[in-house]
């Protein structure tokens, strides 16, 4: 199943659902009537909202909003009835000859074999009347709408593609009531203020100069990154993996044999021939790690052998799904591999769901922060899925089973398998509520038939090993786009870029400063001091805003007497403290990866 299609999944479950489908006729009905000329589009129900996409010359701004809005409030309380008929292509036909766009819906309906529905909004003849090409649902009346908001303007281009027309776009939400409404649009400012992109300017940068969804990380942004794969790496030694490395490209027939091509070959960067033979930019690192598993033959005894890296991958999302670091095109990615018997496979799966409970508590999330979604195939669409249904059902059940033993809520979703097996995905909430799909796991039977892997068992005989692909971070991009967010910028000690900025309060004292800096870099912490010819307030301040975890102060007393006086970035004032204990202190922090500052 698609992102796109789960949320219309989850959509059809969400009791608001209708209310918001109809606040987006009432919002392109009040356009229409506004911009006579606009060719109206789509306008689907999302999660949180709904949006519009219309074709019009005049570009709309948000100081137009205000006068839609007013309109809107008027169809509202217009108290106009909603009808839903069906009616035949002919008839639909004549109805939105005008419409180039109504047009090919009508067609992909057809290709469909579904039924056509139009929807009226009022009664012909009115004031305030609307038709429309619609599947539903709606409320009956548009009075049930009773608090509405536009929010923001974008730019989209018809069916997603950038070779259509650019087509401009409102998005807006609405509530049964306005206090919900009110909720919403504070809990909205709140997640602008810790937007990544803008948080994260002096982590990463996307330039067009390179392409778009190609991520550039800056000295700030790439200790981060080599703090999390520092992270990773000793935490999976101590848990048993072992570290292996793979190349960006690979010839087509390694992905023709996992099945990748040409099942996802759409999602692939385009083919570069070399030799007069199709190699491609690695768009997944599993066929790789099975070609290092097949290297040397294996015992029974040698598993589960578990092989772990931070690969690069690369895949050619969409152009209009991009967005900042959590949707891009190159992808660092915190990937293993684990080979064993297929009586160790719920072990092994549990195991691995305790290492990603491990992480997230380093990070102060328990497991009422988040949840895993099992994805499970669709016997609609049986062809889309390798292997034989006894394979698929004892996948699931090991997955399901491990799940339950772990003991965290679960839930379903049918059509959410990968095309090897069954996998799910942790959706982790984030400190102000925001879920974000982080981490992934899948328990395949299959690929090893693809790549014989094999291994020697007790009796001599030859037995396929199951595989588990795991990645518990997920990708540098992601993952650090939701840590950005979740500490709203502010680091744990560990992470933060600088950890201490040394502030001397005259030039007089520079020298001690360095003198402190030198024993906090000793002790493996990342200084800076600020020793510009400002005063001590504006230097403290900008520490705070940069959220540089501590700021130790330095003048005569201080220096007199080995000591600093410490400041968090809080604003709390802890006052002298002897140098030595300070830097014990803080380094103690930093390796226990604690999440307090004092």
């Amino acid at each position: 199943m698609s992102a796109k299609e789960k949320v219309i999944e989850k959509l059809k479950d969400d009791p608001q659902m209708p209310l918001r489908h109809t606040a987006e006729h009432i919002l392109h009905m009040s356009m229409q009537e506004l911009y006579p000329n606009l060719k109206k589009v789509m306008g689907p129900p999302i999660e949180d909202g709904f949006y519009f996409d219309f074709d019009l010359d005049e570009k709309i701004s948000p100081e137009d909003f205000p006068k839609i809005e007013q309109r809107m409030q008027e169809i509202i309380d217009a108290k106009l009835p909603i009808k839903r008929s069906e009616i035949t292509q002919d008839e639909a036909k004549k109805i939105f000859k005008d419409n180039e766009y109504k047009m090919q819906w009508l067609g992909e309906i057809t290709d469909r074999n579904e039924k056509i529905s139009i929807y009226e909004t009022g009664t012909a003849g009115d004031k305030h009347y609307d038709l429309d090409l619609c599947a539903g649902p709606h409320v009956d009346n548009t009075s049930k709408v009773k608090a509405f908001k536009l929010l923001s303007l974008a730019g989209a281009y018809w069916k997603g593609s950038e070779k259509n027309k650019m087509l401009q776009r409102i998005y807006a939400t609405a509530f049964a009531d306005k206090k919900d409404l009110d909720t919403y649009l504070n809990n909205l400012e709140e997640a602008k203020k810790r937007d990544h992109r803008k948080l994260g300017s002096d982590l990463f940068v996307i330039s067009e100069d390179v392409g778009a969804g190609l991520v550039l990380w800056t000295p700030n942004g790439a200790i981060i990154r080599e703090e999390l794969e520092n992270w990773a790496k000793e935490t999976e030694e101590a848990w048993g993996y072992q570290r292996v490395a793979t190349p960006h490209i690979a010839k087509h027939t390694l992905y023709e044999t996992s099945g990748h091509l040409p099942y996802y070959k759409d999602d692939m960067y385009a083919p570069m021939i070399i030799d007069d033979e199709e190699y491609y930019l690695k768009g997944m690192n599993c066929p790789h790690h099975h070609i290092i598993y097949n290297a040397q033959p294996k015992s029974y005894r040698d598993l589960p052998v578990r092989y772990a890296e931070y690969g690069m991958v690369y895949r050619f999302e969409d152009s209009g799904a991009l967005f900042g670091l959590m949707r891009v095109r190159s992808i660092c990615q915190n990937d293993a591999h684990i080979y064993c018997t297929i009586e160790q496979a719920e072990e092994e799966f549990l195991k691995t769901l305790e290492l990603y409970d491990y992480y997230y508590k380093t990070l102060g999330l328990s497991k009422d922060d988040y949840y895993a979604v099992i994805g499970l195939p669709s016997e609609e669409k049986r062809n889309k899925y390798h292997g034989d249904k006894a394979t698929w059902d004892l996948a699931e059940k090991i997955t399901r089973s491990a799940v339950k033993k772990f003991g965290i809520h679960y839930e379903e979703d049918v059509g959410g398998a990968a095309f090897y097996g069954p996998k799910i995905d942790i959706n982790i909430k984030s400190s102000i509520g925001k879920e974000y799909a982080i981490s992934t796991a899948q328990l395949d039977l299959y690929m090893p038939t693809r790549f014989n892997l094999e291994y020697t068992d007790k009796d001599g005989s030859k037995k396929l090993v199951a595989v588990i692909h795991r990645a518990p971070l997920g990708s540098h991009e992601r993952f650090i786009g939701f840590l950005i967010e979740h500490f709203a910028g502010a680091f744990p000690v560990w992470l933060s870029p600088v950890q201490v900025m040394v502030v001397p309060i005259g030039e007089k004292h520079v020298e001690y400063a360095q003198k402190v800096a030198a024993e906090l870099k000793a002790n493996r912490l990342r200084v800076s001091i600020d020793d510009r010819n400002d005063t001590m307030q504006s230097k403290i301040r900008d520490a705070q805003m940069k959220k540089i975890p501590y700021m130790l102060i330095v003048g005569d007393r201080e220096a007199e007497n080995e000591a600093v006086s410490v400041r968090l970035r809080t604003g709390e004032d802890l006052k002298s403290h002897p140098l030595k204990e300070v830097c014990e202190k803080i380094n103690e922090i930093r390796l226990t990866k604690s999440l307090h500052l004092w």
